[in-house]
């Protein structure tokens, strides 16, 4: 099964590469709603064919936009969340250059930040900021790398500064956290990619494991006025980590359902404009 799935995942990039790309591209200079759906279902695509299911528990809170911070477990994290609706991501630079996941970024309109770069810190927080005022739901991992899920690392308050920016003007979009995490349908599993790992043969674990589950829980909205960024990270990640510790609890009970499954069938989504 792990040779069709590599099969496969070739055959994906190949004709994303030559279809889709062009597609995109040109969707996203003119404006077109179709973008959205591109991102979307090319991403619920590779879900399937690396072996990811996604289920998700609740819904963004309205109204739109969105500032979703989440924690951050794998590099799978980004295409599962785009599986449900058409997120903008904050990524370090070196990412557009990276194979599959420059691609993947690049046909989300990823805004990229370089690392260590201070000067970059103000156009990053603009460029984030012009996602949001333009109706964009954007997601920030607010740990700034990810890790083995195990624990929630603490957030980095620079990430919040566009968000304690605009709600000092009146117009701060909804602050919605969400939690992740990834199972084998019983128990929990790691799937990070991180150190020093090299990506293909980490990609080629994924497929070989199969049946993996990535457990989206998306909470209530957080209250943003009068709060500077270190508070707002704060509560952020406290309510991350609540959100985990619910969801664990929930899934070792055998009353409680599974999560609603949404991989072929996304959530109703605001009109959204990626920037």
């Amino acid at each position: 099964m792990a040779y069709l799935r590599a099969l496969a995942f070739v055959l994906t990039l190949a004709g994303a590469f030559i279809f889709l790309v062009p597609l995109q591209a040109l969707a996203r200079r003119r404006g077109w709603p179709i973008q959205h759906a591109v991102q979307t279902r090319f991403c619920r695509v590779v879900c399937a064919v690396i072996g990811v299911k996604v289920d998700a528990r609740g819904a963004l809170p309205s109204p739109a936009p969105r500032f979703v911070v989440a924690n951050h477990v794998s590099w799978t994290d980004i295409i599962a969340l785009a599986s449900l609706y058409p997120f903008v991501f904050l990524a370090k630079s070196e990412v557009a250059r990276w194979p599959v996941l420059g691609l993947l970024a690049r046909l989300q309109g990823t805004v990229f930040v370089k690392r260590g770069a201070r000067q970059d810190v103000s156009r990053v927080n603009d460029a984030l900021a012009d996602v949001l005022r333009a109706g964009g739901d954007l997601v920030v991992f607010a740990e700034g790398t990810s890790s083995d899920g195990a624990a929630v690392l603490p957030f980095r308050s620079a990430h919040f500064a566009p968000l304690e920016a605009m709600a000092a003007r009146g117009e701060a979009p909804t602050l919605a956290p969400a939690a992740i995490s990834y199972s084998d349908g019983a128990n929990k599993i790691d799937v990070g990619w991180y150190g020093d790992m090299s990506f293909l043969p980490h990609l080629w674990s994924l497929m070989k494991r199969g049946r993996t589950q990535c457990h989206i829980v998306f909470g209530e909205e957080i209250e943003t006025s009068d709060k500077d960024r270190k508070t707002l990270a704060a509560e952020t990640h406290a309510r991350v980590q609540k959100l985990l510790a619910s969801h664990g609890r929930n899934r070792e009970s055998p009353q409680t359902s599974c999560f609603e499954t949404v991989a072929t069938q996304p959530p109703q989504h605001e009109d959204c404009l990626l920037s």
